[in-house]
C-alpha cells in the first residue's frame, strides 16, 4: 500500500511538472528568436520640443504651374514655446526654369504667355501640432513622428515675364521682366520623422495666396486684370536641428 502510494505521488508530481517544463522550453525558445531585438516597454510619448530652437533646411517644388518649373530652396528658424505650438521665421529663393509647353509655343507657334515668376519669399507663422506617433522597426528602433498644421504670411518677390519662352537673334529685342513686391499668405499640412533627439527629416503641403500685380505699361494692363490671386501649392522635402 505505501509502493502504491509513493508510486501515484511520483506520477502525480510528473504531470503537473509537464506544463511547467513546456513553458520553460517555449521561454528559452521566445528569448533566442528576440535576442537581437531590444525591446523596452516604457518609452516616451514624444521627443520633447518645448522651449527649444529648431534650425532647417527644405528644397520645395511649386505643382501646379502650366508654363515653368519653380524651385525653392528655403531656410527656416523656429522657437517651440509648446510641445504643440512653433513660431518661425523663414526665407526661400526661387529658381524658374521654362516647361517644354512654353518653349513649344514661342518656336512652332510664336505665342508667349505671361509668366509670374517668385523670386523670393520671406515670412513667418505658426505650427501647431496635435498628433503624435511612434512605430517600432524590426530592429528595436522606435521612430517618433507628428502630425502638424502650418499657417503664415509675410511679402514675396515676383517678376511678371511677357516674353522668354521662344529664343530670339541677338538683334531682337528682348522685354525685360518686370520686378515686384506684394504680399502673401499660406496655410498647409505636414509630418517630422525623428531620427533622434536632436534631428527630424520632414514634408509638408502649403498652398500660398499671392497678391499679383500687372504693371501699367504692360498689354495687359487693364482695369479688369490689375491685380488678382496667384495660388502656388508646394510640396516640400526637408530636414531640422534641435537645439
Amino acid at each position: 500500500m505505501r509502493m502504491y502510494g509513493r508510486c501515484s505521488a511520483i506520477v502525480l508530481a510528473a504531470y503537473l511538472a509537464l506544463p511547467a517544463t513546456a513553458r520553460a522550453q517555449k521561454d528559452k525558445e521566445q528569448e533566442a528568436q528576440f535576442s537581437d531585438v531590444e525591446i523596452r516597454v516604457i518609452r516616451p510619448k514624444y521627443f520633447q520640443k518645448s522651449v527649444r530652437v529648431e534650425v532647417g533646411a527644405s528644397i520645395a517644388a511649386v505643382m501646379n504651374q502650366s508654363y515653368t518649373y519653380t524651385y525653392m530652396p528655403s531656410a527656416k528658424l523656429g522657437l517651440h514655446l509648446l510641445e504643440w505650438l512653433e513660431l518661425f521665421g523663414e526665407g526661400a529663393l526661387g529658381i524658374t526654369i521654362n516647361k517644354s509647353d512654353c518653349t513649344d509655343l514661342g518656336s512652332k507657334f510664336a505665342i508667349e504667355p505671361v509668366v509670374q515668376e517668385t523670386e523670393n519669399m520671406f515670412g513667418g507663422g505658426a505650427a501647431l501640432t496635435p498628433i503624435y506617433g511612434k512605430y517600432q522597426l524590426g530592429s528595436g528602433d522606435v521612430v517618433y513622428f507628428d502630425w502638424f498644421l502650418i499657417g503664415g504670411g509675410g511679402l514675396a518677390g515676383m517678376r511678371y515675364r511677357e516674353q522668354g519662352c521662344k529664343q530670339r537673334a541677338a538683334d531682337e529685342p528682348l522685354k525685360v521682366p518686370k520686378p515686384y513686391s506684394t504680399i502673401q499668405f499660406n496655410f498647409g499640412t505636414g509630418q517630422r520623422y525623428f531620427i533622434n533627439k536632436n534631428v527630424s527629416f520632414n514634408w509638408f503641403l502649403r498652398d500660398y495666396l499671392i497678391m499679383i500685380k500687372v504693371p501699367a505699361d504692360s498689354e495687359e494692363a487693364v482695369p479688369s486684370k490689375a491685380a488678382g490671386t496667384l495660388q502656388s501649392v508646394n510640396l516640400s522635402f526637408g530636414a531640422s536641428y534641435y537645439f
